[in-house]
């Protein structure tokens, strides 16, 4: 029997993980970065080790089936793989080492015998599933900073983004004694590349339409508001924008200040007016009359809240849930995640890994936290 659960939800803006033993949980965040160790590189990081202490043991490098990487902040730098561009199952297997081998490293576990949940955009999910199981099944001994280990893997489960959310909330209707198997699910994931409409009928994964994912996520804001000014992602205008500044500035540009609120303004309408139409679309060829929504995903989700939270209210049969209740679990369960905005993107994650752990060791795993 695995001695851990470990639930790692592979998103664009970071790779983020939560790890259990039925009863403590602990969460890891890193950016989603993926970089070639050339060997010349690998053998300077081993002499400075035998020298001077640091080397491979200092950084997230990864070597697998004589091949070497860093990953994360030790990425920077270096030609790294284009997360923001490739599907994410490309660098699954590598990131979820790097997240395996972090948690190892952090928390001190000399025995890796693992279950694994892993998150995949839907359309991923359907197609990739299957061969990335099968490579973490393969993995066998791989090194982290230095250090060897032995993966035992006892299952792994792919699932499809937001799978965590839904997950968590037929937990909490079984533990009030409601017949969760009975109930509807559509469940909006706004992550920072994507935006997922996700149904579960009486609580099954989606299998096809309306299900699907769109480039829809928090990048389609950065762009509407960086046209004409700066590539979308560029830090310093991300960050104003997550400080609610009202001007940036750019090294490249020095004496230069550039307003920002009726840019973020627009760019808002702008952006919230694609989602509506998405979202209109997709709850028209809804075929069900009663249903609760579930939203979840990061900073677009809490950008356009007020927007979602008017629209959900005109819909007949939609009952709108921002999951309060699994917020207030992670705020007691996850001392690493401690802002709103970390919460909800860290919901899917703790969804995934609560389930895991009471597949593992039955209702006894992470009891929800008294009122």
């Amino acid at each position: 029997m695995a001695t851990h659960q470990l639930f790692i939800d592979l998103g664009m803006s970071g790779t983020k993980a939560c790890l259990t033993d039925g009863n403590r949980c602990y969460g890891y965040a890193c950016p989603p970065k993926v970089a070639d160790l050339p060997p010349s590189e690998l053998e300077v990081l081993r002499h400075q080790g035998q020298e001077y202490g640091g080397g491979l043991g200092a950084g997230a490098y990864l070597q697998w089936n004589n091949q070497a990487y860093a990953l994360a902040d030790d990425a920077e730098g270096r030609p790294n793989k284009s997360t923001a561009t490739l599907r994410k199952s490309t660098l699954a297997h590598l990131r979820s080492l790097g997240a395996v081998g972090e948690m190892a490293h952090i928390h001190h576990l000399e025995t890796l015998h693992l279950d694994i949940g892993i998150a995949l955009p839907f359309e991923e999910y359907l197609s990739e599933a299957e061969e990335l199981t099968q490579r973490l099944q393969e993995t066998g001994r791989f090194l982290y900073r230095g250090q060897a280990y032995d993966l035992q893997i006892d299952s792994v489960k792919v699932l499809p983004e937001a799978a965590g959310l839904v997950l968590w909330r037929k937990q909490q209707h079984l533990a009030q004694q409601h017949q969760a198997s009975r109930q509807n699910y559509v469940v909006l994931m706004i992550g920072h590349r994507d935006l997922s409409f996700l149904v579960f009928r009486q609580g099954k994964p989606p299998t096809g339409k309306p299900s699907d994912s769109e480039k829809l996520g928090y990048v389609a804001f950065l762009e509407a508001v960086a046209q004409t000014l700066c590539e979308p992602e560029n830090p310093y205008l991300v960050q104003a924008l997550l400080t609610q500044q009202e001007a940036v500035q750019f090294p490249d540009q020095p004496g230069k200040v550039f307003p920002l609120s009726q840019r973020r303004q627009e760019a808002e309408a702008f952006y919230w007016e694609q989602v509506r139409h998405h979202l209109s679309e997709h709850f028209a060829a809804l075929d069900l009359t009663e249903y609760e929504v579930l939203i979840g995903g990061g900073t677009a989700a809490t950008l356009l809240r007020p927007h979602l939270t008017d629209y959900l209210a005109t819909l007949p049969g939609a009952t709108p849930n921002w999951l309060p209740d699994l917020a207030q679990e992670m705020a007691y369960r996850l001392q690493e995640v401690t802002s709103e905005i970390d919460q909800v993107r860290f919901a899917d994650c703790y969804g995934g890994v609560k389930w895991l752990a009471t597949r593992a060791y039955s209702t006894q795993a992470l009891q929800q936290v008294p009122a």
